[in-house]
């Protein structure tokens, strides 16, 4: 088995470093490169977490889109187009490396009791609560991923945020 970004994230709690339910390789490019800062892992476990309370049930966190490098930008683009030309992809999107690891795609599920299959929750809801952690949500992609990042557009820096409880 392959070992490379194997490693479980761990954020800043109150007490020490927390375990999260992520793993580097999550967010890592198809060559490997993962950028994750902490404030957008901790927002995620929040999301998690509120999402778990919401649904009276395990909802786990699929990670579809970490770190991008332009040339993985620039492909996206060769298929969805650039937002300043009415595609679904910016020029300068928060998941490049220069932006310290603060966004992520996400899809958000309920697995099914038996291990087969799931229950995708709704994009629109997902995105709804997301509101609630993170600086800036986009939830209307055709695919049904939800956009996530820590990026303070006013400060033009990460978002920081409260440790982990």
């Amino acid at each position: 088995m392959n070992r490379i970004n194997q490693l479980v994230l761990m954020v800043p709690g109150r007490k020490g470093y927390v375990q999260t339910n992520f793993r580097l390789r999550e967010f890592a490019n198809k060559q490997g490169l993962a950028i994750v800062h902490p404030s957008l892992v901790i927002s995620l476990e929040r999301l998690r977490e509120y999402l778990r309370n919401e649904y009276d049930s395990d909802v786990r966190i699929q990670i579809t889109c970490g770190t991008r490098t332009e040339q993985d930008n620039v492909e996206l683009a060769g298929r969805l187009g650039w937002t300043d030309e009415g595609g679904a992809v910016s020029r300068n999107s928060k998941h490049l490396p220069q932006y310290g690891g603060c966004a992520a795609d996400i899809k958000a599920y309920i697995p099914n009791w038996d291990g087969h299959g799931k229950f995708t929750l709704p994009q629109r809801e997902v995105g709804r609560v997301a509101r609630k952690f993170f600086s800036y949500v986009k939830d209307d992609y055709e695919d049904g991923h939800v956009h996530v990042d820590q990026w303070d557009r006013q400060l033009n820096e990460v978002a920081e945020v409260e440790s982990f409880p």
